[in-house]
């Protein structure tokens, strides 16, 4: 039988010089083969036990966005920080947090689970493992969600008690996901991100990270790589919010194959640099770590009907003799598809570079990777930006700092104008401004930026489904 997915690699250098060092960057794909995944038997829904983790810290009950016709009513605070108190149609981040668990709730069939865990400076355990069908404690764990809490923001807490859950959960077949929603900075985000990993590698658990308020996107992004299935965004009003809750159901119930995982033997030989997923939404990953085998793992964990996988990654290169073909990786897949009975799948491939003495070769680039390229990288540099803009506001910036800064907004504006994306390039051009008359730039402008730089170009395959 056919694989039910095909992996091909295109490198940005198919050539270098001979005797000559140089930085290759590898561009993999993995797609789906519409001759095994487009037949009816493959269309088959697997359940799956969706866990959310809802902040309910004192700050969830500030109005998720400004509204101008607001009755003040009296003052108050918000973990720390000054607050009015009023009266306004527009919800408050908690209400519409239980807005769009209830729809969430709403889209999950009857062999689904779900897992409700609220959050402030302690874990609220709503609901454990329950169908949607048991409403009277489903409906019971949203009525608590829209009063229990009220203090900091811990959590790592709740991803500990999420540990617990799975620990005892009895859910397979199912497929897992988390969905994560806070509007502020951890008080502890180094232990956060710690659970957070530790919770996602054991259980194979990926985790969607939706920030609202003053929450720090680049935090989000850090919390979504514990796994290569994660994603990130920032919710600007409860709209965005019931798009974005709502598209990861769907999403969820497009998943079609499981246990996946990309390993890369890498040539000794080489150094390999930054990684990236850049489908089906970008993800700055970070430097490549192999072990003491020359081996990387990349656990996609799950991968949804119809949408292309993609990861670059950047190698720098020693000088080869001429006509030397050089294997810079060699990518193994291994997944399982449940709808048509495939364990255990393995699909391999060899990347290679070739060394020449024609010059007109060396020179030769490919348009598509550079492409995919230059998109990633704007994800790095805003994440860049974000540490500088924090050294400043923190009083621990320099001057080269500020100097930093304004040629990343600079290079930013150049960038999207040679895109062709005159609207965000105007979008940077205002982040620029800002940051000439204030010195700073604001973090909802940060945020937005920020949850921009996931967006990858669409890939449409024959089997794309919607649900």
């Amino acid at each position: 039988m056919a694989d039910a997915f095909t992996m091909r690699w295109k490198l940005d250098r198919p050539y270098l010089e001979q005797d000559t060092p140089g930085d290759v960057y590898a561009l993999l794909t993995i797609e789906p083969n519409p001759t095994v995944l487009g037949a009816p038997s493959a269309a088959a829904t697997i359940p799956t036990h969706l866990i959310l983790l809802v902040d309910v810290s004192e700050s969830m009950d500030v109005l998720v966005r400004r509204d101008p016709n607001a009755q003040k009513v009296g003052a108050g605070s918000a973990e720390g920080k000054v607050a009015q108190r009023v009266v306004s149609d527009v919800p408050s981040r908690r209400e519409m947090a239980c807005d769009v668990v209830q729809k969430m709730v709403e889209r999950l069939q009857g062999d689904d689970l779900l897992t409700l865990v609220a959050f402030d400076d302690t874990a609220h355990v709503l609901a454990q493992a329950v169908s949607p069908n048991d409403m009277d404690t489903v409906w019971s764990a949203i009525r608590k969600l829209s009063s229990v809490g009220g203090g900091g923001t811990a959590m790592g807490t709740a991803f500990e008690s999420v540990r617990d859950i799975l620990t005892n959960a009895n859910d397979a077949p199912r497929t897992r996901k988390l969905v994560l929603l806070t509007d502020g900075e951890d008080q502890e985000p180094d232990s956060a991100l710690a659970s957070a990993k530790a919770v996602g590698w054991d259980f194979h658990l990926p985790i969607v990270a939706f920030g609202t308020g003053e929450c720090k996107v680049a935090f989000l992004t850090d919390l979504a790589k514990t796994s290569l299935a994660g994603a990130f965004n920032h919710i600007r009003d409860e709209t965005v919010a019931q798009q974005l809750f709502g598209q990861v159901v769907k999403n969820q119930k497009n998943i079609q194959a499981t246990n996946v995982q990309l390993q890369l033997w890498l040539s000794p030989e080489l150094q390999v640099r930054e990684l990236y997923r850049t489908k089906p939404e970008i993800l700055f990953v970070g430097d490549v770590q192999p072990d003491s085998q020359h081996q990387a793992v990349l656990r996609l964990e799950q991968m949804e009907r119809g949408k292309a996988y993609e990861f670059l990654f950047r190698c720098s290169l020693p000088g080869r003799p001429v006509n030397q073909r050089f294997r810079i990786a060699k990518a193994i897949l291994t997944y399982d598809v449940p709808s048509v009975n495939k364990t255990g799948e393995k699909l391999e491939s060899n990347i290679v570079v070739e060394s020449t003495a024609d010059p007109a070769r060396a020179a030769e680039r490919s348009g598509d990777v550079r492409k995919v390229l230059a998109r990633a990288e704007v994800q790095r540099q805003v994440l860049f930006l974000q540490t500088k803009i924090d050294a400043l506001k923190g009083g621990g910036g320099t001057l080269r700092d500020r100097e930093i800064a304004a040629k990343l907004l600079e290079a930013l504006i150049k960038k999207f104008e040679d895109f062709g994306d005159q609207a965000t390039a105007n979008q940077y051009r205002a982040m620029k401004d800002e940051f000439s008359k204030k010195g700073t730039i604001s973090q909802e402008m940060l945020n937005r930026s920020l949850a921009a730089t996931s967006r990858a170009e669409e890939t449409i395959v024959p089997q794309d489904i919607d649900f």
